[in-house]
């Protein structure tokens, strides 16, 4: 059976590069995938009304879809351009589901941990992480974040053979499909993935 891989393109642009590399990698590789592009979805800001301590978060949009997506998964990519820094789409989504694990693990918006391990995502997942700039360079500090972030859900990240080792650095360009002309990142993000696929079948 074939492992199934889901890519989460952080792009407010759609059909943009970090698509077009995602779509090209996958499909250079024996697994089942979805794409999903958050630049189709709708993804609201966290209110913090504590509801989600104990039941889905309320807010009428796509992040419990998301989340249920992600739990469907064997493993999981996600894929994000450098704007000024990260997308924000990007970062709110990553805020509601890191505010549900800190609102589970306080009970609440503060106060002691009452369930200090709990993590939304409970099978150690694996994802890995393509990141696009028009120059190849993406701030090592932005995608720490971004990987303690997902790693707090309770996924494992699959590391690259080459600095910053925490992503793929890809020179995209600015184009659409511009990415496509760089075999080196396409190749890269390819070996990198397959990783994926072979750390969610052990």
């Amino acid at each position: 059976m074939k492992p199934k891989l889901l890519a989460i393109v952080g792009s407010h642009r759609k059909d943009g590069n970090s698509y077009a590399l995602v779509k090209a990698v996958l499909r250079r590789l024996d697994a089942d995938f979805r794409i999903i592009q958050l630049a189709d979805k709708k993804v609201d800001f966290c209110i913090l009304c504590d509801k989600c301590i104990d039941e889905d978060c309320v807010l009428e949009d796509d992040v419990n879809w998301l989340l249920a997506e992600m739990r469907k998964a064997d493993g999981i990519i996600f894929a994000l351009p450098k704007y000024l820094d990260v997308p924000s789409k990007f970062l709110a989504f990553l805020e509601r589901l890191n505010t549900i694990v800190h609102m589970r693990r306080h009970n609440g918006y503060s106060g002691p941990p009452q369930e200090p391990d709990y993590e939304l995502i409970v099978d150690k997942k694996p994802f890995c992480l393509f990141a696009l700039s028009g120059t190849g360079k993406f701030s090592k500090k932005d995608l720490r974040t971004v990987v303690e972030y997902i790693q707090n859900l309770g996924l494992n990240l699959v590391k690259h053979a080459y600095p910053p080792f925490i992503a793929v650095n890809v020179k995209a360009g600015d184009e659409k499909g511009e990415v496509l002309k760089n075999d080196t990142a396409v190749r890269q993000c390819k070996e990198l993935a397959q990783k994926v696929i072979v750390s969610a079948k052990r």
